[in-house]
């Protein structure tokens, strides 16, 4: 009985552990049990990988000659592009998905939102009572807080991925609370962190969710129009931000004005492209502070991007598997008439523009829905 129990709730746990501690270890905390935050996190992550690959093995007799040809053809060059980059967040987002065949995905946002909606509150208390500190910073002469979290921004996504998750559990019956909870979120967000790449998706989704249940009682027929031009969002939004980081975009005032209120995300990314270039198999790309004292290079980097961050550190092949993949996802979705999870999904492919976080599981659970592509799961219509 107790093996049986383990057995099926053995990934659950695995992602509880691993979840938990990406929260924890993304606020200001220095020390845990007397150990750095870094080599505790570090500790972790090898024992959730391991966890992980004895998940995976337990699953092997199960797995279809389709699954494993699929499985190995992207583990491989996604597991190299990571060893040669040094950058594992989608290495680490694949191997979740691939010992998920057995799980329901809507479980696992289940987990990520009771999560979330015990530890975002856990944390900012946590800073009231002094037992974290507050990173606060400036942006344009606004005081930004991150209320115990390492930045503001960090603080920003947490909230968008609790409302996300919530209006994602609630998609059936939507109430006006649902909107209202999302609505103080949007003024909590531009108020304490000034996150405003969150603002804007959380008001974006809010628009999508209401135009979608007009169209809905209105004109359900036109439903399928309303979700290609989601999926010819997502692919705009993935190629324009390619297009835009290549070019000089300096050079010319229009796109100078766009490049500048989009903090200059595109001009960061050419200046890191002009750098670097471009690697078929990723690379090493030393951007952040501590990066690029090991490295000598004293100018300031930056690589938000979500796009240009995957076609320069993880190279061109896996870039092109993550590109072709996001989209055949959001189609799959539209195809089963999973509307919501479709504009979801698309939401993230703009948030994208501005965080590299994207394509990171800890910051857009919703990737683990990959593995009903994977596994060719059907998931009831909406």
């Amino acid at each position: 009985m107790v093996k049986k129990y383990i057995a099926k709730n053995f990934f659950c746990f695995i992602f509880i552990l691993w979840y938990s501690t990406e929260i924890i270890f993304s606020t200001t905390l220095k020390s845990f049990l007397d150990l750095p935050v870094g080599t505790v996190n570090s500790l972790l992550n090898w024992l959730v990988f391991l966890l992980l690959i004895i998940q995976t093995l337990s699953l092997l007799p199960s797995y279809t000659r389709r699954e494993i040809f699929l499985i190995a053809g992207i583990t491989v060059p996604v597991a190299l592009a990571a060893f040669l980059s040094g950058n594992r967040p989608l290495l680490s987002a694949w191997m979740f998905i691939v010992a998920a065949k057995n799980e329901d995905p809507d479980r696992i946002i289940g987990i990520a939102y009771k999560i979330l909606l015990i530890l975002v509150p856990a944390v900012i208390a946590m800073r009231f009572f002094g037992l974290l500190e507050d990173n606060t910073l400036f942006m344009r002469d606004i005081q930004r807080f991150s209320l115990g979290f390492a930045h503001p921004n960090t603080l920003g996504v947490r909230v968008l991925q609790l409302i996300i998750c919530r209006f994602y559990l609630h998609r059936r019956q939507i109430r006006a609370w649902d909107y209202l909870f999302a609505v103080l979120a949007v003024v909590f967000v531009y108020k304490i962190p000034n996150s405003q790449t969150v603002c804007i998706c959380l008001l974006l989704f809010m628009a999508l969710l209401l135009f979608y249940k007009c169209i809905g009682r209105l004109c359900p027929g036109r439903m399928v129009l309303y979700a290609k031009g989601m999926l010819a969002g997502a692919f705009a939004v993935n190629i324009f931000s390619i297009i835009l980081s290549f070019m000089d975009v300096m050079a010319n005032s229009v796109l100078a004005k766009i490049d500048q209120w989009m903090t200059c995300r595109f001009s960061c990314g050419h200046r890191v492209l002009t750098m670097y270039g471009i690697s078929f198999l990723g690379r090493k790309i030393y951007v952040s502070d501590e990066e690029r004292k090991l490295a000598g290079i004293a100018e300031k980097l930056w690589l938000d991007n979500a796009y240009m961050s995957i076609l320069l550190r993880q190279g061109v092949l896996v870039f092109l598997i993550f590109s072709v993949g996001y989209l055949w996802l959001m189609k799959y979705m539209a195809v089963q008439k999973r509307y919501v999870l479709l504009f979801i999904l698309f939401l993230f492919s703009v948030y994208g523009i501005m965080e590299a976080g994207m394509y990171t599981l800890g910051q857009n659970v919703f990737l683990i829905f990959f593995a009903d592509l994977l596994y060719r799961k059907r998931g009831n219509p909406e």
